[in-house]
């Protein structure tokens, strides 16, 4: 362990640090914690850190030439900017000048825990502050400006060695690859990117037009498999480089003349989530329903002569929330409809669905329905401006193609004022909405405190987004939903869900249902542990079949994500589209109702692990890297998944695929369906055919469900409709145990649960009754012994009870400290290895 050196010594140090006829010395500083050290080289400058066993696990790079790795280095950028088709698409193609770095060091100001630095070189100077606070180590690089030289340096980079074997993960919601090494991303919220089909691979111009960087969710954060993570922490447009340039190095580039930039030294990758959410925020514990499947079902829509949201409860079809798609904003599409859709929210919330509506942090200009709005925000500056004074417009698709005006969230009175649009909706009775937009910020904007668009672009989704969580949080604080898709570092504090945006209803490898399963991947490695996708798609641009094979898979993926959402629209601007449904035939309704049953069965893991992730960070899926950090076998995995502790799914995200070839993280599994073992730490083969999903679980885990019954996480007052308050009498607890294997968890209401498998046959202690399979669902201190697939089963049976503690030949089982349930053990003994 390193040794933390006294002050006195450290002071020493910096007042040594110059040589003869004023120059610096190569070695400088020492800055030393308990947990990590950063060792300063003076000339030519370079940054060494190491972890607390005194590992080295990253080094800024030096050299000599212009290609901004020379040390830290700052440049002139005119850029060009490309008329694009969409005005949410960034045109920017840089124009850089070479870069001019600065290679030699002078400590300005130094003390044991930080040192200030003035750098020289080529005629520039920078200066370097660099803080150790115990893992982090806080860089600030800022670029002065030089005499008699008048191009601006508004561009400035700082790179770092990487070794071949290193890889990187996390940076937001990005759809094309899950492993970034070899990549280059930039970070700017844009608007959602159009696939070229099923048979393109991903590429620069695929997603179209700006490749695989596009994203509505850029967040530059990410973790390495080398010991660290790192936060560039800066709302200009940035950029980090994965070892896309050279093999040997990384870096960050900012298009600004100064950023912030926090390392976190841990070499377990969720120990730097945990340290990033803590300084950027804190994801909150979504209100219950929020886990609820839900499904966009407009008023008044029949089926088979029949109402959507009623044959839904009528086919068994388990749901809790309802989108209707209202736009209240930016077009005020409710007008006129007040009574209508008051009475629209009280028949549904009777029949246990909560229900969404529509905003933007938009104000139609050319929409009479909107008209005094408009004027009203004009009038008071709530806009954001032109550089002449006038509202920024901007044309775009809201329900129909607007012109609109965005409201100035730097004017706290204009976030006021735009709370009461949204306050709208509420007093129809709506218990949230799509939160949509955000990306739309042009550079040249001027906004109330007085920075301009490409300072705040990237940070208009997270001002936009709190708006909405203030509101909610004080009119219905705690049972609420908004739900985004723009969004940037911090977004995850003030958000219970975000969605992919989207997607292309097919295979699209680059906008389909692949990039889905990646895009909430990379969020989760992101601190953004609430996401679902748009499930069977929105978009219908290209040929490939939108059937029944997309829609199912779709649906399982949904099933397993933390956010269960599906669209019924199929956009495309040139002629009408459709797509595959929940109707369609028989047997799609019958899995689709299997799937939403499971994701809402899963209710009391998914609050537990929204607990752990309010307190830690800790997303709700995992990829593998994040729990098996060392493995090479799990770095390279894009389509398959941790959710939580106690299940692995590995979902099939590719056309016409009966079969899944997954790699399993070392340890056992058991297919949740059918009981097959399978031992990881290799590549299977998963039997998949349609309708089931690839989902294990996870040996020495505890998976708690609800009954099977339950039908609504909302609450009901029509008669037979089974929410969550009908089930809390009884719970479903499944575990998978070896030969000495133990498992525990505390549940949200603060119920203990413990199995074990004991040394010995204790036979049958507390007298429980063997019953037959068909009694074991509904009786109480009872238990069935089977064989299910590969292993042994043991199912039994406590009492109504505020605790039960039963032990039956091998196996212990205990409940403790929660309400008064039954619950109904369900253990798989697995044999020894």
């Amino acid at each position: 362990m390193l040794r933390t050196l006294g002050s006195s010594l450290l002071m020493a140090v910096a007042l040594g640090l110059w040589g003869c006829n004023d120059e610096p010395l190569d070695q400088g500083p020492l800055l030393v914690s308990d947990r990590a050290s950063v060792q300063i080289h003076l000339s030519p400058f370079r940054l060494e850190l190491r972890d607390a066993e005194g590992r080295r696990v990253l080094e800024t790079t030096t050299g000599t030439d212009s290609d901004g790795y020379a040390g830290p280095s700052a440049t002139h950028d005119t850029p060009d900017f490309l008329a694009q088709s969409l005005p949410g698409w960034d045109g920017y193609r840089a124009n850089e000048a070479p870069w001019q770095s600065v290679t030699r060091a002078r400590v300005r100001e130094a003390d044991d825990k930080s040192a200030l630095l003035e750098l020289e070189g080529n005629g520039r100077r920078m200066t370097v502050r660099v803080a150790l606070e115990g893992n982090r180590v806080r860089l600030r690089l800022e670029a002065g400006a030089s005499a008699g030289d008048s191009a601006e340096l508004n561009k400035t980079t700082l790179g770092f060695h990487s070794g071949t074997d290193e890889h990187f993960f996390g940076m937001g919601e990005r759809f094309g690859s899950v492993n970034h090494r070899g990549q280059a991303l930039y970070s700017w919220s844009e608007e959602g990117a159009l696939g070229k089909g099923e048979k393109t691979a991903i590429g620069p111009e695929n997603p179209w037009p700006n490749g695989p960087s596009m994203t509505y969710f850029p967040v530059p954060f990410f973790v390495s498999s080398r010991g660290y993570a790192a936060h560039v922490d800066t709302t200009f447009r940035s950029e980090v480089v994965f070892a896309s340039e050279r093999d040997d190095a990384w870096r960050v580039a900012v298009n600004a003349d100064h950023f912030d930039l926090t390392l976190y030294i841990n070499a377990d990758p969720l120990a730097s989530i945990d340290q990033y959410t803590a300084d950027s925020g804190r994801p909150p514990i979504p209100t219950p329903w929020v886990f609820g499947p839900r499904r966009r079902v407009s008023p008044n829509v029949m089926v088979d002569g029949v109402l959507e949201w009623k044959l839904m409860r009528d086919q068994n079809v388990p749901c809790t929330g309802i989108d209707d798609a209202v736009h209240f904003l930016p077009a005020l599409s409710h007008l006129g409809r007040e009574q209508e859709l008051s009475d629209w929210t009280k028949v549904l919330h009777a029949a246990g669905y909560k229900v969404m509506a529509y905003n933007n942090p938009y104000v139609a200009s050319n929409h009479p329905n909107a008209a005094a709005d408009y004027a009203f925000g004009k009038e008071h500056g709530y806009f954001v401006k032109r550089p002449d004074g006038e509202p920024t417009l901007t044309e775009f698709v809201s329900g129909k193609l607007l012109s609109v005006a965005a409201v100035d969230l730097t004017n706290p009175a204009a976030v006021a004022w735009y709370q009461g649009l949204l306050s709208r909706t509420l007093s129809l009775g709506y218990d949230g909405w799509m939160h949509d937009f955000g990306e739309y910020t042009p550079r040249d904007a001027v906004f109330f405190d007085g920075r301009r668009g490409d300072e705040v672009h990237d940070q208009y989704p997270v001002l936009s987004a709190k708006a909405a969580h203030d509101l909610l949080e004080k009119e219905r604080p705690g049972d609420y939903l908004f739900f985004v898709r723009s969004g940037y570092s911090g977004t995850q504090a003030f958000v219970p869900a975000v969605w992919g945006g989207d997607a292309e209803a097919t295979f699209d490898e680059s906008q389909g249902l692949p990039s889905a399963l990646r895009g909430g991947v990379n969020l989760s490695a992101s601190g953004v542990p609430y996401w679902g996708s748009d499930m069977t798609g929105f978009k219908c641009l290209t040929d490939a079949p939108r059937d029944k094979d997309v829609f199912l898979r779709w649906v399982e993926l949904g099933a397993v994500s933390p956010i269960m959402m599906e669209q019924n629209a199929c956009s495309n601007p040139i002629g009408k589209k459709t797509k595959w449904s929940l109707w369609s035939d028989a047997e799609t309704t019958s899995l689709y109702a299997k799937y939403a049953r499971l994701h809402t069965r899963l209710f009391p893991y998914f609050q537990l692990l929204a607990q752990e992730a309010h307190k830690s960070g800790r997303p709700l899926t995992l990829h593998p890297f994040l729990v098996h950090p060392q493995s090479e076998g799990a770095r390279a995995i894009d389509d398959a998944y941790y959710l939580g502790p106690a299940l692995y799914t590995s979902p099939v995200v590719r056309r016409a695929q009966t079969q899944k070839k997954t790699w399993l993280p070392p340890g056992r599994y058991v297919h949740f369906e059918d009981y097959t073992l399978v031992v990881g730490d290799q590549s299977v083969t998963i039997a998949a055919p349609l309708g089931k999903l690839p989902l294990f679980l996870v040996e020495n885990q505890l998976l708690p469900l609800l009954d099977p019954s339950i039908e609504t996480l909302a609450p009901a007052t029509s008669p037979g409709v089974v929410s969550l308050a009908d089930v809390a009498d009884r719970l479903d607890v499944v575990v998978v145990l070896g030969p000495g294997g133990h498992a525990e968890t505390t549940l949200a209401d603060g119920t203990k649960l413990e199995a074990y498998r004991l040394p010995n046959d204790v036979e049958n202690p507390a007298g429980l009754s063997k019953v037959p399979d068909d009694e074991i669902a509904s009786c109480a201190g009872c238990f069935v012994a089977d064989k299910k697939g590969d292993v042994e089963r043991l199912r039994l049976n406590g009492s109504l009870a505020t605790g039960v503690d039963l032990s039956l030949n091998d196996v212990r089982v205990v409940a403790s400290g929660g309400p008064e349930r039954r619950v109904r053990w369900e253990v798989i003994r697995l044999a020894a290895e």
